[in-house]
Parts: structure tokens; sequence; C-alpha cells
């Protein structure tokens, strides 16, 4: 901190004059930028609150900032109006803000205080020196001094460091090689045709830091050279440059003289290839075998009126329509030309870093890689083990010979036959194993395993759609690409045992075939769960990754009535009353997790929570908050917390789910957040205090070992003694899963009813329709 000091006090020995709501430059020089620059209180507005909020959190923020000098309308409102939130800035005696006022240097010492309260280093200040301006290039310096006083990464706040190739500038941002950025406040136009270090996020120039090159070349970009012209593509518009190189159609390095593009030269192109798995580090093309990515690669979709920039998930496995340009043996970017269609998916199947894979076939198979191809008869099998030279050229594809199956035994001697084909590619954690088949065959697989066949085949039909738009949109989402998959065989996407099928649960798939669910011209996201207690939630009383609950729903996913006809409870009393009862009638009631209870003693549950707060607070540092001295809520891990006290609902959603648990110790009191957390935190397990905790249901089982509560839906009943202390808690509740969507058991309900599977859905998803899709 001395170092900075000293060199503040040199900077702050000019005279500079301010520069208004801008930073400007006379002309662009290598170098840092801002050292002969004021910054105004309202860039160093900006540069903090764009540090702690969003772009689209400023928008939305409370209006606290009252200026006179400030309107609402005022470019610069939503950065004060963060500032001022956050307790940083505030207006002066006769309460305007002086935004065009430079910042002084006791200014930017107490936002210093504010920031990092836990920093003792402070700069030396005196009459002389401490309403001088601070350079605009310093205050850089001392925002970065404050975050990492906090003990964290510029990444923890969004912040990203990019250096680009400025090429157009305009008042309100500029166009950059890689798309637009937003720079309010910041003149730009000195540094056009320059490559820039700087500060951003959320599409918004925090900062600018450095010139780094005044004849940059921007490598990897999309360019076409025809009548002394050149058009690169940024993948948020293209820019026009004067040039008189040989012509260019494709991805080049371009190298920029004063405004011009003085050389262009383009990498090889490699055509339409079929992507088998991707990341951010290398892509295994079908025809290529696996390749790197070149330093600053692009991919761009080209498959619109407009070309846009796109990341590598965009590139979907198992398709072919992208064309790759490489260079220096790397492929520095790709142009997806085609859209491609869901007709087939690939799926991770067995989880990864297999050691050892056995392949077998009734009516025989073929082992084929690039190099080598081998059949196998009936009754013969390849055990593939990482260390063969079969995966010395990379992927290994096994396909039968018949109509058979192919049978796969895992590691694990788990073994189970699959329709398709099978890839193994050998990866540092072992073998990875893709099954690649129909998507309609894909959910024979499905289905039976996701609902009961017996429920029948309407609820199936509706079962087999939800499935079907899931596993669309997750061909499209292409989560696993970097597996090569578009869905694991788990919980985590769907339940796939491959080719074990069902008789109606076939049927239910064919009657429906190439169906989803839509609302408007999308396929919705179908999530479902086992059992409702009568009511659904709303997706944003459930998943909540900031623990604020103000994450817009979709439309269709606003939970509603589930054949509840008794009036809907308001308080907790009769939110306990209604989970109570186990007779109410609704579309679920067949279903043993209906209702359900259990109980806790209070050393069992001051143990239990103790443990399961640390785990979530490590996993979800958002859900749980400590009470502070102050009687704010902070988002900490809770240590030392003593005896458990009190249990209570802070806030429940509109439909009955559990948004905030509070527990109470002898030490604090500690706050819960989103249905999950709030679930695991109350494990109804016995670790070491007590007697065995039961799950009873409806349906009379009582369960032990359940790792977590059924649901968010139910309330909580303290047992206390004479004096007032806390024995025990018995919990009611209803129903099983998250509550988001369609409630199986109620769609057996429903069925049950006469309803079909289109009505079905259409009732638990609001306002979509079954359309046919896939043709």
């Amino acid at each position: 901190m001395k170092r900075i000091c000293f060199f503040l006090l040199i900077l702050t020995s000019l005279f500079w004059t301010g520069c208004g709501n801008a930073v400007t430059g006379e002309m662009a020089e290598i170098g840092r930028i801002g050292d002969d620059l004021s910054i105004s209180r309202a860039m160093a507005a900006k540069t903090m609150a764009l540090t702690f909020y969003t772009k689209e959190e400023l928008e939305g923020l409370e209006q606290v900032a009252d200026f006179p000098d400030v309107p609402q309308t005022d470019p610069f409102y939503p950065y004060i109006n963060g500032a001022v939130k956050l307790g940083l800035l505030s207006g002066d005696e006769d309460g305007n803000f002086y935004p065009e006022k430079d910042l002084t240097l006791i200014q930017a010492q107490a936002l210093l205080d504010r920031m990092a309260p836990d920093y003792d280093s402070r700069m030396v200040l005196d009459e002389s020196n401490q309403n001088m301006p601070v350079a605009y290039s310093l205050w850089i310096q001392l925002l970065q001094t404050a975050l990492e006083a906090r003990e964290e990464e510029l990444s923890a706040y969004g912040i990203t460091e990019e250096t680009r190739v400025l090429l157009t500038a305009e008042d309100s941002g500029g166009m950059f090689d890689n798309g637009y950025y937003g720079g309010a406040g910041l003149d730009l136009k000195p540094y056009e045709n320059t490559a820039l270090r700087y500060w951003a996020k959320d599409g918004e120039i925090l900062a600018l830091l450095e010139v780094t090159d005044t004849t940059p070349t921007i490598e990897n970009i999309y360019c076409t050279a025809s009548g002394g012209t050149i058009h690169m593509e940024t993948g948020a518009g293209s820019v026009t440059r004067p040039y008189t190189g040989q012509a260019v159609n494709g991805i080049c390095d371009v190298t920029l003289t004063e405004g011009k593009a003085t050389e262009a030269v383009q990498a090889a192109e490699l055509g339409l290839c079929t992507v088998k798995r991707v990341n951010g580090q290398e892509i295994y093309l079908a025809e290529q075998g696996l390749l790197s990515w070149a330093d600053d690669f692009r991919i761009y979709d080209a498959t619109g009126t407009e070309w846009t920039s796109q990341k590598v998930s965009k590139l979907i496995c198992g398709t072919k329509g992208a064309n790759y340009y490489l260079k220096d043996g790397k492929v520095a970017g790709a142009i997806i030309t085609q859209t491609v269609q869901p007709e087939n998916i690939r799926v991770l199947i067995g989880g990864a870093g297999q050691t050892k894979v056995t392949i077998s076939a009734e009516g025989g198979f073929t082992l084929k890689s690039s190099e080598a191809e081998k059949t196998f008869s009936n009754g013969e099998q390849a055990v593939m083990t990482a260390d063969l030279p079969w995966f010395d050229s990379g992927i290994v594809e096994a396909a039968p010979t018949g109509e058979s199956p192919l049978s796969v035994t895992f590691s694990d001697g788990i073994k189970r036959q699959y329709f398709g084909t099978v890839e193994l590619e050998r990866r540092q954690d072992g073998i990875s194993v893709i099954n690649e088949l129909l998507l309609e065959t894909y959910l024979r697989g499905v289905v039976p395993h996701e609902m009961p066949v017996d429920f029948g085949e309407t609820a199936l039909e509706a079962q087999a759609i939800t499935a079907r738009s899931y596993a669309y949109n997750q061909f499209y989402a292409n989560s696993y690409c970097g597996y090569g998959a578009h869905l694991a065989d788990t919980v985590a996407s769907q339940v796939y045992l491959g080719a074990d099928t069902a008789e109606l649960s076939d049927a239910a798939i064919q009657a429906t075939a190439g169906k989803c669910l839509t609302a408007g011209n999308e396929v919705v996201t179908t999530y479902f769960y086992s059992t409702s207690c009568g009511y659904g939630a709303d997706a944003k009383e459930v998943w909540s990754a900031d623990g604020t609950f103000t994450e817009e729903s979709k439309p269709y996913l606003t939970g509603g009535t589930y054949g509840i006809s008794v009036e809907k409870p308001n308080t907790e009393e009769e939110w306990l009353a209604f989970w109570q009862d186990w007779e109410i009638e609704g579309y679920d009631d067949a279903s043993p997790w209906y209702r359900w209870k259990t109980y806790f003693g209070a050393g069992q549950l001051t143990e239990i929570t103790g443990a399961k707060l640390k785990e979530a607070a490590k996993s979800h540092p958002a859900h749980v908050e400590v009470l502070q001295e102050d009687g704010s809520w902070k988002a900490q891990t809770p240590e030392d917390l003593g005896r458990l006290t009190g249990i209570s609902v802070a806030k429940r959603g509109e439909s009955g789910v559990m948004e905030v648990l509070r527990l109470d110790y002898e030490k604090g009191s500690v706050q819960v957040k989103t249905e999950y957390t709030i679930r695991q935190v109350l494990s109804p397990t016995k670790m070491t205090v007590g007697d065995p905790i039961y799950l009873q249901r409806k349906d009379g089982e009582s369960l032990t070992g359940n790792t977590m509560l059924p649901s968010g839906f139910f309330a909580v009943k303290e047992m206390k003694n004479a004096e007032g202390k806390l024995t025990g808690v018995a919990l009611y509740g209803g129903g099983n899963g998250h509550g988001v969507g369609m409630s199986q058991y109620g769609a057996k309900g429903m069925a049950e009813d006469g309803k079909t599977a289109e009505e079905i859905l259409e009732h638990y998803y609001t306002g979509t329709t079954v359309q046919q899709v896939i043709a």
C-alpha cells in the first residue's frame, strides 16, 4: 500500500480540470489508460455498482437515489442508485450528487474503507491533497485493491479481463472484434483500431486498462473480401474496412494499420464434419479425429439472418452441421451452416471413468476404429480396457450385425442391453461409453422406468410426451457435450435402462410418436415429479440460486390446484391441519406419499442440522444465512450454535411450499432457503443421538434411512416441556418431489377420471399445447 500511496501523491500533484462523465483521450498510444485523466463521481459510481450488481439487477433495483441533479432518465442513474443502495456514495449537504465533479482523494479513501473495512492500510492525506482529483487509472487500482482485500477474485463478481480490438466507437459503446460492449461515460473514439485491455461485465465495459497494440492482428475472425473492402463478422454485426490484398472467404487473421486491413491470412477449410464430442479445449471430429482448439477460436451461427457468436455447446454432438477451419494443426473456428434435428440421441451410459467394458451380442457385432475393424460372432465377447491398442486411434464403435441389441457389462458388474450403437473412448479417467440410437427408441428405455407401467396407457402417454420434450430440449442444450452425449442415463437427466422395455409403454410411445409439449413456437421444459400434496409449485418458489426467489418463471411452470376441493390454507395452523388430514381427496390421493409425517427429538435435530448446515453452506452458500448482531442476515457457515431452541417457517410460497426455514439455537439463528436445501438440512436419518427416525406414509409403511424429506410441502409442530424448552419436532407434509410441472400420480388420477394425455399435460403446464414437432 505504501508504494500505491506514493504513486498517488505523485500523480495528484498534476492539475486536472476534470472530464465530466467521460473518460477521454486525445490519441491512442500503447500504455496504461487514464494516468492523465481524472474520474468523475458518476464514473466511480458505475465501477462500484456494476461490480456488485448485474445490469439486470441495477435496472430493477429499488430507486433510493433522489438527487435534483441526477434525473432517473440519466444513463448514469442506475449506477448512482446502485452505489447509494450499497451505502458507498451519497449526496452533499444541499442534496445534490454532483455526478460530473471529480472524485477526490478523501472521497476515494472513504470508499475504500466502506468496500473493504477490514483493510487497515490508508492513504497519507492532509489539507494540501485531500481534495485533489483522483486519476482514472489510479481509481481502478484502488478498486482492485479493495476487492482483493475482500479475499475474492474479480471473477467472483462476474468481471472478466479481456483484450480485444475496438473496430468502431459511438457515444454509448463500441463494436469490438468479438461483439458489442456498452461504454457509458467512456469516449472510445480515440481507441478505434487498437487492441484494448479492459474489464467487462454483462456486456458493459467496467474499466479501461491499457492500449496493448496500435497495429493489431485480429485472430480467427470470419471475413469476405471483394471490391477493395473486407467484411469482418464480429458475432454481433459486420464491420467493413478498406482492403487491397488477396481474396479471402473464411476464418482469417486480419492485421489493421491506421484503420485499413493491410493483411488477411485465411485458415485451411476442413468442410462439414461430424462432431463426436467437444469442450473448450478440444473437439473430436469423426472425419479428422481429436483436435485442439486454437487460442481465441470462434464459433459462428450462420443459420439466421444475422451471424451470432456461440459457445462450444452449440456444436451438437452426433451432427454434421458446421464447417471447420484449421490453422497450425488446431481448429481456428467453426461456422454453423445447417439447422440439425434430433433424429438420434446420444446417452452417456454407466457413468464416466469405466475401467473395463465387456461387449457382446446374440447375433454378433463389429468393433471399428479409424484404423481397424473386427467382427465378433454370436457368443464372443470383447473385453475393453483403456490400455488396449484399439484406443490408440481414438473412438471405437460397436455395432450389432444382427437384430439383437448389444450387451454391455460395466466395471461394477452391471449388465444391460442397448439398441443402436455404442462408442467407447479412452479418457484420462478411464473409458467413457456413449449409446447412440433413434430418439423414439431411446424413449422405450425411459418411460417405463420414470413411471410405473401399471399407471395405464393414458398416463404413460403423458409421460412419453414429457420425456420426449425433455430429450428434445436436451439435444439442443448439448449439456453433456464434453462426454459426447446429450443426456446421462441417471436421474441427472432421465432414467434410461437401454433395451429394458415394456409393451404398454411402447404402445404409449408409438401413439404419441413425435409429439411434444409446446408454448408458442418452443418446446417447453417439462419438469415432473412423483406426487403432489394437492397443490403444485411455481418454479420461482422452488429454484433460486441466490436465495432471493426473484427469478422469472416460465408461464407454464406456475403451479396450480390438483383435485383439491377444500379452501386453500392461509396460516401456519391451517397448513398444519391440511397436512394432518390424510383423508382429503385429490388427484394424487392414491400415492403412498400423498401424506407423510416424521418426528425428531430436539437433541437429534440439533445434531442433524448442525452437520447438514455445514454441508449446505459449502454446496449452496447463498442458501444458508446467519443472523448478525445488527439484525441482518449474512450468508456464512454456522459455527458452534449450541442446542436447537426453536424451528419455524420464515417464508412460505403461495403454493404452500417452504421457501425459508428458521432455526433458532442457544447461540444464534440460521435461515435456510429453497425447498431442496431445507429438505437436506432436515434429513430424517439418525446420526448418533436418539432413536431411529421413521418417515410414516399414507399407506401405513414407516421408512428409515431417507437422506432428505420427501418434499418441501410440510408444516412444523414444536413440542416443548412445562418450562418452554424444545423437546421434539414433528413435521407433517405431503407429496414427493420438487412440486414443479406434472405430478405423475396426479396424471394417473386424472387418467382414471377419463382425461386424455393432452388434457392432463395442458392442466399441469398452463397455456401449453401438444403438437407434432418431430416428423
